[in-house]
């Protein structure tokens, strides 16, 4: 007679307890379900999503030796977290801190998930922080740290193309601003902080990508989007070396390329793929179009229509 797999026990035998150091206990009669995603292993991260149940480290696990830190940073309702003798309940977007030498345990009477951020303690302490800040602490999701935190952890995720090097600075920045979420009492403001800079930064790029099609896209849109100053955000996109005419123009007419040379889209007239990139001015489009590709755009349509 065969016998039947139990999916927990293979996964704390074949990974949990071995590999990532925890376990898991599913509640009674939940269907099982583990799903880890690292983000870069340089940046120690990753996003956990689990069944109705508790992930937990014990006596016998604690014997590893980890003396690191974990943030935890809730992706769903309810997130129960217990250890060092206190218990909190983390909504989305909320965070807290647990030391990996100390028993406790992280779950849900639902499936739910979370992001966690392994800091060493030399770590933490270089960026400012000791190693009682924000511990089993509730770090507000609301509060500017963790609001600038989780659209930049976003922003990094999308852009599966950055290098080893670039990795290493981005690791500062997210090591930064948590730091700045479990130890700042003040506004944050307009800091020029480099990770503060970076995170802003990544967040008007990513609005701006979002909504350059809009022919009413302004500096002074895009700045009170984000709540910061015209003058700070022209700073931010400096550091880039862009400015904020020359971005929205090359993804307009990068949107315009694409739809001119879509066999889907022979039909559709020239002057409405220019308004739909985002163009108000069909002069000024052809002269930028020209410049940059060295054809007009009737041009380029009709190539692309040319058989191979």
């Amino acid at each position: 007679m065969a016998v039947q797999s139990d999916p927990v026990r293979e996964m704390r035998e074949q990974y949990a307890r071995c590999c990532l150091r925890v376990d898991f206990e599913p509640l009674p009669g939940a269907t099982f379900r583990a799903s880890l995603k690292p983000i870069f292993p340089e940046l120690r991260m990753a996003r956990a999503a689990l069944s109705a149940g508790y992930l937990f480290r014990d006596d016998d696990l604690l014997r590893d030796g980890n003396d690191s830190l974990e943030v935890i940073v809730a992706q769903s309702p309810d997130l129960n977290i217990t250890h060092q003798g206190r218990e909190i309940r983390l909504a989305p977007g909320d965070a807290t801190i647990m030391q990996a030498s100390a028993t406790g345990r992280v779950g849900s009477p639902k499936s739910f998930g979370f992001l966690e951020v392994v800091i060493s303690r030399a770590e933490w302490e270089a960026h400012g922080a000791r190693a009682e800040d924000g511990l089993m602490q509730r770090l507000s999701g609301k509060s500017e740290g963790m609001q600038l935190l989780r659209p930049y952890i976003a922003f990094v995720e999308k852009d599966r193309t950055a290098s080893v090097e670039n990795r290493s600075i981005i690791r500062t920045h997210i090591v930064d601003l948590l730091a700045l979420a479990a130890t700042t009492r003040h506004s944050i403001g307009e800091s020029s902080a480099s990770a503060v800079m970076a995170t802003r930064l990544a967040a008007a790029l990513d609005y701006i990508a979002s909504h350059f099609s809009d022919p009413e896209l302004s500096l002074n849109n895009v700045a009170r989007s984000l709540g910061i100053s015209r003058r700070y955000l022209q700073k931010l996109l400096g550091t880039a070396g862009v400015s904020f005419a020359s971005h929205v123009n090359e993804l307009r007419l990068k949107r315009a390329y694409m739809l001119l040379t879509d066999s889907c889209g022979d039909n559709v007239r020239i002057s409405d793929i220019i308004y739909q990139s985002g163009f108000s001015d069909v002069s000024y489009f052809n002269r930028l179009f020209r410049s940059r590709f060295g054809h007009s755009p009737s041009d380029v349509r009709a190539s692309s229509a040319e058989p191979i």
